[in-house]
């Protein structure tokens, strides 16, 4: 079973994957998930946390956790929204510079990754997310 389980093989492309873009980017303190979070808030304009689990297909729990430890390190920060009742996320200045200063990282994990991964394999992540809608 666990070598034919493709929910298994998955789960460890996921984590030989994750791992390549956390090891570029641990060198600015930054995970793979929290850049990924704060690429979202850059393009959202100022989501609600919601939003950004709605987008990015994340579990409450994972936008919470990165989002609070995002927030102590200055990276981003709760505005009201415009009903007064909800709140929003927003990059600090602090947050964006990250963000722009994580672009060299992100690109030495992609050359990587596209190493392990090679022509054949891009093509078909690209092929099968795309089949899936979520692409």
């Amino acid at each position: 079973m666990a070598k034919e389980c493709i929910g298994t093989r998955v789960r460890l492309l996921n984590r030989i994957v994750t791992k390549a873009y956390d090891d570029c980017l641990r060198p600015l303190g930054l995970r793979t998930a929290q850049q990924t979070i704060l690429v979202a808030i850059s393009l959202m304009k100022s989501p609600t946390p919601t939003q950004i689990e709605r987008r990015l297909s994340l579990e409450k729990s994972t936008v919470s956790r990165n989002v609070e430890r995002m927030q102590r390190r200055g990276w981003v920060e709760f505005v009201s929204g415009q009903d007064g009742r909800s709140h929003c996320l927003k990059l600090t200045a602090k947050g964006d510079k990250l963000l722009r200063d994580s672009v060299t990282a992100w690109e030495q994990a992609q050359q990587k990754v596209a190493v392990l991964l090679g022509k054949q394999g891009i093509t078909a992540l690209a092929r099968i997310v795309s089949a899936l809608g979520a692409g």
